[in-house]
């Protein structure tokens, strides 16, 4: 239980890295915008979330936080492309929806 508790939090960390690092090399290319400042507090808030020790606690502000993403992309998506790729963001939920299964089961 306590590997799969280890996996769980360095799944969730290592997308929140992915998300500030992605989010801060686009801030060097395209310079400062909003969105991607929301980003890289939204991932910073994930890494800051993984050491709450009350699992429901942890949960709760994770619901948030990927809701906030999914918004945030959305907008993005909007923005850049004028359009959704509805594929990207429903791989996206799905994967959200299963490390919330994961913090929900296996974390203390």
């Amino acid at each position: 239980m306590v590997k799969i508790a280890i996996i769980t939090n360095v799944l969730i960390g290592g997308y929140a890295l992915l998300i500030g690092l992605a989010s801060v090399l686009q801030w060097k290319e395209k310079g400062y915008q909003l969105r991607t400042f929301i980003f890289i507090i939204l991932s910073l808030s994930m890494l800051l979330t993984l050491w709450i020790p009350d699992r429901e606690w942890l949960l709760l502000f994770l619901i948030v936080e990927f809701i906030l993403l999914h918004v945030v992309a959305v907008a993005e998506g909007l923005y850049t492309n004028k359009q959704l790729t509805y594929s990207h963001h429903i791989i996206r939920f799905v994967f959200h929806c299963i490390l919330l299964l994961m913090v929900s089961k296996f974390t203390k």
